[in-house]
């Protein structure tokens, strides 16, 4: 009899992971509540490791993409009010790129069609998980509705990616949260000057500015702070939201001259404590949410994609599903704490504001400019999660 997966979203994590599984006697089904136009023109810029690249190469999809994806050659993070910076630059590392910026809706495009000429592979759009049932030790029946239709999945293993927005009944998880009480705002912003492939990274008092290098020389921006904050910039119109943008952040990107539809969204750090469900694991943002500060919550999903579907390929002594979903949980402890630790770290201290603190963080990152060996560290971390 064929072993089956389930998979709760269809994202670019549970796509991945998909695909990378399709190499295990499992057969791999799909279930995602949203239809399939509603991606395909999504512009909201993710940020790609170079462990993401070797993932994407793994599954055969990275000279598909590769066309649409921008290069980070260098970084530069810079604190509001004050002497001191740190610039990365992918040189000094002997590699292509720190980073690539890929937008969602062009990610999902390639991904999609790959699945759709995969044997082994359903998809299941515009199909809503309402219940799961569990029959045996060894088999669960997923109960959908898919438009008005009843859909009824047996599977083995049940593996949820849908970014942590899981209210199914039947299903038991131990979920931590801390509320940040933060809001973002996403946009494409267009400068004077072209990005010449500069990632740009500025703390404030009230909270992170990120500018990603995207399409036709356009920034996008991650701007976060504070719920009252946020919500006043948002309904600005777009010359004084500009000029608010401009005073955040100074002309290292030259002057903003328009931008696109902004977009909110509040911020949540969370991670799963445990699943009760038998024979159930949470992949991405479904296991762990982190702030966008350092743009590694892909990067640690698709890092959690690869562990997982290695554990499922090689598992040929027919492990327990239990036994391999613990050892799946203790391999990517350790990372996924520290990188909820790193993005939590970074953004209470630079929006800190004790007296002389500012000047602190100044030095760390002047000092971290100075240091060869701390760079070649930080950067690591950032591509690989080690």
């Amino acid at each position: 009899m064929t072993k089956k997966i389930v998979i709760i979203g269809a994202g670019p994590t549970g796509l991945i992971f998909s695909l990378l599984s399709s190499a295990s006697n499992y057969s791999i089904t799909l279930v995602e509540g949203r239809a399939a136009f509603e991606r395909k023109n999504d512009k909201r810029a993710l940020a790609l490791s170079a462990s993401s690249r070797y993932i994407l190469e793994k599954i055969g999809i990275w000279k598909d993409i590769e066309v649409k994806i921008i290069p980070i050659k260098s970084i530069h993070t810079s604190q509001k009010g004050t002497f001191g910076r740190s610039k990365l630059n992918a040189d000094e590392f002997n590699t292509e790129a720190l980073g690539y910026i890929v937008a969602y809706g062009d990610l999902m495009v390639v991904l999609e069609k790959k699945i759709r000429a995969h044997k082994k592979i359903t998809l299941h759009y515009e199909t809503k998980v309402k219940k799961i049932d569990e029959i045996t030790d060894h088999n669960q029946k997923i109960i959908c509705h898919q438009n008005d239709k009843l859909l009824t999945l047996d599977c083995n293993l049940l593996v949820l990616a849908d970014g942590g927005h899981s209210r199914i009944d039947g299903l038991s998880l131990a979920r931590e949260e801390k509320l940040i009480d933060h809001l973002a705002i996403v946009t494409q912003v267009h400068s004077d000057r072209p990005h010449k492939n500069v990632a740009f990274e500025r703390f404030t008092p009230s909270g992170p500015i990120a500018l990603l290098p995207n399409h036709q020389g356009a920034y996008s921006l991650v701007w976060t702070g504070p719920k009252d904050k946020i919500n006043d910039l948002i309904v600005l119109d777009q010359k004084y939201f500009l000029k608010a943008l401009q005073e955040e952040f100074g002309e290292r990107a030259g002057h903003f001259k328009s931008c696109e539809q902004r977009i909110s969204f509040a911020l949540v750090q969370s991670s799963i404590v445990t699943v009760h469900n038998k024979n159930a694991v949470a992949i991405g943002n479904a296991a762990q949410i982190m702030h966008p500060v350092a743009g590694q919550g892909l990067n640690t999903g698709l890092r959690d994609t690869l562990v997982l579907s290695e554990l499922i390929i090689n598992n040929e002594e027919m492990q327990s599903l239990d036994g391999l979903i613990k050892n799946y949980i203790k391999l990517r402890k350790v990372e996924t704490e520290s990188m909820l630790k790193i993005t939590e770290s970074l953004t209470n201290l630079f929006t800190n504001d004790f007296i002389g603190i500012n000047r602190l963080r100044g030095l760390a990152l002047t000092i971290l400019d100075c240091t060869p060996i701390l760079k070649k560290k930080f950067v690591q971390k950032m591509s690989y999660g080690k």
